[in-house]
């Protein structure tokens, strides 16, 4: 198993059906979060192999600074009259889309799901960073004022 330890706040351990979020700890250990995580793994067997799958939590304050951004464009721009299209546009401007063809034959793109569950906070960073650049480009702002004028959309 190779992950990141970049971020990397939690863990979450599938054994069979069994799920419950954990935190690595500096030293390297693997702590349950919560009670009812520490009641499943103590159903873990000592000295047994198992398998995990890594998966970040989102950061909810990054998840709230991004819709500020999507808030500061649609406020400042003249274009887009429904913020939901603004966001999918950007979204897919930024390169988070899948494509499919429609019934003409024609190549269509589809603004790919920011929905916590679909995305983890790895990716999730990855698509701000990428957004930005994209709002950099598209409106012709500055990066450092979008990150002074961002806090006032909090």
């Amino acid at each position: 198993l190779t992950f990141r330890t970049t971020n990397l706040n939690t863990l979450i351990l599938k054994q069979k059906q069994m799920k419950f979020t954990a935190q690595i700890t500096s030293s390297g250990k693997i702590v349950p979060l919560y009670d009812s995580d520490y009641e499943a793994f103590k159903k873990c067997k000592k000295n047994t192999d198992l398998h995990f799958e890594v998966k970040q939590q989102r950061n909810y304050k990054f998840h709230r600074k991004f819709f500020a951004l999507i808030n500061m464009v649609f406020e400042n721009q003249e274009v887009f009259t429904n913020i939901n299209t603004l966001r999918k546009e950007l979204t897919i401007e930024s390169g988070y889309y899948t494509e499919y063809v429609d019934f003409q034959g024609v190549v269509q793109r589809e603004a790919k799901s920011i929905s916590f569950s679909s995305m983890d906070d790895m990716e999730f960073s990855d698509l701000f960073s990428k957004f930005i650049d994209t709002v950099i480009r598209v409106m012709g702002w500055d990066g450092k004022d979008i990150e002074e004028n961002i806090q006032s959309y909090l």
